[in-house]
């Protein structure tokens, strides 16, 4: 009966959100009974408006860039599929941000801002634990880099103070065929900068494990590739 009452409240609006549960009739017609109650429905309203005050609370800056009607749909369908309940609001928000991810058109100045979102809620979770890697590890030929678990590059489509002046009310500038990127870390003053291009050739290797030793013979250098490793962007794997 919890799981029951659990789904009335999270899913009121599915066709049959009571679907695969093993109920009997009485039971059933309990629940009926209670989903239809003034008081149910009341608590209901609360509960989805407080899931989606914290859903809209950690993407507030991504949905500010989304018309009005765009984002009470965004926050719905959240809502609607179980989203908000956790107690844990970093995994929360970190799960709301991707689900909007997935739905804001690519390119575009709003899944920008969605993926700075998410690397900066990343890189803070990092920075609490980080601590600066032993140098000397990079002079072991077989030590295998990968990209940092709290690390991310994030692409802009027009020069960063354009989206972070519309953000502030300007107009939005247009979609620039040139990229920006910009580095998310731990150990990165701030937790971000922008990346240089050799950096940006590094980060797109270290999506799958290399060894150091490739990466030298590639023509990276030792220099630049300390520098993603102290910072927290890049970490030695097993």
């Amino acid at each position: 009966m919890q799981l029951a009452l659990g789904r009335l409240i999270r899913a009121p609006t599915r066709e049959d959100p009571l679907g695969g549960l093993r109920l009997d009739t009485a039971e059933r017609a309990r629940l009926a009974a209670l989903a239809d109650s003034p008081g149910f429905r009341c608590t209901v309203k609360a509960q989805r408006s407080w899931c989606a005050g914290r859903a809209a609370k950690s993407a507030q800056l991504t949905l500010s860039l989304r018309p009005a009607e765009e984002r009470q749909r965004l926050l719905d369908d959240w809502v609607n599929s179980g989203g908000g309940t956790p107690s844990f609001f970093t995994a929360e928000a970190a799960a709301f941000l991707e689900f909007l991810a997935e739905r804001l058109p690519c390119p575009s100045h709003a899944l920008t801002v969605c993926r700075v979102e998410q690397a900066t809620l990343r890189a803070r979770d990092g920075a609490i634990r980080f601590a600066v890697p032993d140098r000397s590890w990079l002079d072991a030929p077989d030590r295998v880099l990968r990209a940092g678990r709290y690390a991310a590059l994030v692409p802009f489509h027009a020069a960063p103070h354009l989206l972070l002046a519309a953000l502030e009310g300007q107009p939005l500038p247009p979609i620039s065929p040139t990229i920006t990127p910009v580095l998310f870390g731990p150990g990165l003053p701030g937790l971000s900068r922008l990346a240089t291009g050799e950096e940006m050739a590094l980060w797109e290797r270290l999506r799958a494990p290399q060894a150091l030793s490739a990466l030298w013979r590639e023509g990276h250098p030792r220099e630049a590739i300390a520098t993603l490793v102290m910072a927290g962007v890049a970490e030695y794997g097993e």
